[in-house]
């Protein structure tokens, strides 16, 4: 069984203070090793940015304001975190705090995915448009740094307002004290990020995602269509207007499609039926487990946390840059949202019911599965199809481990028929769209 790690912590204000200052020395980390990569000629994925002018052109008066004097970097605290850090690029630094703020405020998982594909769009871009202007590590750490801190203002503005600009601020100004010569690429950097953050949330502003559902198109309750499930026995369907977001690799959320399910009350449908009552009834310890640790709702770091951490892992151990990091978690977090918004497509477009309410009404009234059925239509399932998307990504980026990867995207989906809250077809086909959203994402990689 793969074992999933997931972060719940919330840090008093006093540990904030000195993430910080953390944050400030990993600023500097893998300055020069940018160079290897040919960032610039790697795609946008907001488009080619127009970065002569910042949209506020005073955001990077004062971000050198104070250099660390000789005796604070020559203090041995400061110095354990210089070496501490030396090894972690920006964009882990930033995936770290968007998880704890994820885990914060409970997002639901399509908002999470949204939002990480978002961060790590903005830190990806504002890199590449960088190099574009100087090949120098501290332009392109510095943007990285501005594209992220503004990003995650416009995703969470019930923060201070001031408090990720400050977290930026730390970041460039610690660079600065260690690169004195390059205060006016710093500040340049600084710039290019505030503008890819800018573009960045202009898309996120007109994808879609505070469209609002009108609870009348909800099609009439009938046998085999989605109906509210105990415990929750939620009437109104969660994010039904996902599956209408704006797309990173697809024509649309319908472009992938999966077949129709098997229709209600055929052969077929009774088949999926009982392999969720036989599996209920003869689940094994290994199985309960597995249905627990990947059932990732409201107050975890969600399924795309969970696939996020792994990448975190295999950056770190294969000691992969800081271009090559930014690269890696805006793909992997594009093709996870991209894989949302396909599934919950499908998923408004046939309304399928959960197998709980099936068995209640048919065989038995008392029966509830090992894990709490969320609230919204069964086909497929978004466990499923957003674990194929990632699974492709990052076996691509780790070729070594891609068993390990596949392997866990199997079990994540076997996880929901485990749970008793999915059916067997629904995991089987929204893996297969999955993983090929995750090659269409490797694709489009690969055109640069």
């Amino acid at each position: 069984m793969i074992q999933i790690m997931i972060r719940n912590t919330r840090a008093p204000i006093h540990i904030m203070v000195l993430a910080l200052a953390v944050l400030g020395f990993r600023a500097q980390v893998n300055a020069a090793d940018i160079n290897d990569a040919p960032t610039g000629k790697w795609r946008t994925w907001i488009g080619i940015v127009d970065t002569s002018t910042p949209p506020v052109s005073s955001t990077s008066d004062g971000i050198v304001a104070r250099k660390l004097s000789v005796a604070e970097t020559r203090d041995p605290v400061v110095q354990k975190w210089l070496q501490q850090w030396t090894a972690t690029p920006a964009s882990i630094v930033w995936n770290d705090v968007v998880l704890d703020l994820i885990v914060k405020y409970q997002q639901n998982p399509l908002r999470a995915a949204r939002t990480l594909a978002y961060v790590h769009v903005a830190m990806h871009d504002a890199l590449v448009m960088a190099s574009r202007e100087g090949k120098e590590g501290v332009l392109m750490l510095a943007a990285v740094h501005g594209a992220a801190s503004a990003t995650l203002s416009y995703f969470y503005p019930q923060e201070p307002a001031a408090r990720f600009g400050a977290m930026g601020y730390a970041a460039v100004q610690t660079l600065a004290t260690t690169n004195p010569s390059g205060l006016v690429k710093i500040r340049r950097g600084w710039e290019i990020g505030q503008t890819a953050a800018h573009h960045t949330s202009q898309r996120a502003l007109n994808d879609g995602a505070d469209a609002t559902w009108d609870l009348k198109q909800r099609p009439a309750i009938r046998p085999g269509l989605w109906q509210a499930a105990p415990p929750l026995n939620a009437y109104r369907p969660l994010e039904p207007m996902a599956g209408r977001w704006h797309t990173w690799v697809l024509r649309d959320g319908s472009e992938l499609s999966p077949p129709p399910p098997p229709v209600y009350d055929s052969r077929e449908y009774w088949e999926e039926v009982h392999k969720v009552m036989q599996t209920a009834a003869q689940l094994t310890e290994e199985q309960k487990k597995i249905a627990e640790d990947w059932n990732l709702g409201f107050g975890t770091v969600t399924p795309a946390g969970v696939w996020n951490r792994q990448a975190r892992e295999h950056v770190l151990r294969q000691k992969l840059n800081t271009a090559q990091t930014a690269r890696l978690f805006a793909a992997l977090n594009v093709a996870m949202m991209d894989a949302f918004i396909s599934c919950w497509s499908t998923k408004f477009r046939f309304w399928t019911e959960r197998p709980v309410t099936v068995i209640r009404a048919k065989f038995n009234p008392e029966f509830l599965p090992h894990i709490v059925t969320p609230p919204f239509p069964s086909y497929p399932s978004g466990h499923a199809t957003v674990s194929g998307a990632a699974s492709e990504v990052l076996a691509s980026f780790f070729p070594e481990q891609s068993g390990k990867f596949r392997a866990m995207a199997v079990e994540a989906s076997k996880s929901r028929l485990y749970g008793g809250i999915h059916f067997p077809v629904d995991n089987e086909e929204g893996l297969k769209v999955g993983q090929k959203i995750g090659r269409r994402v490797i694709e489009r990689l690969a055109a640069n």
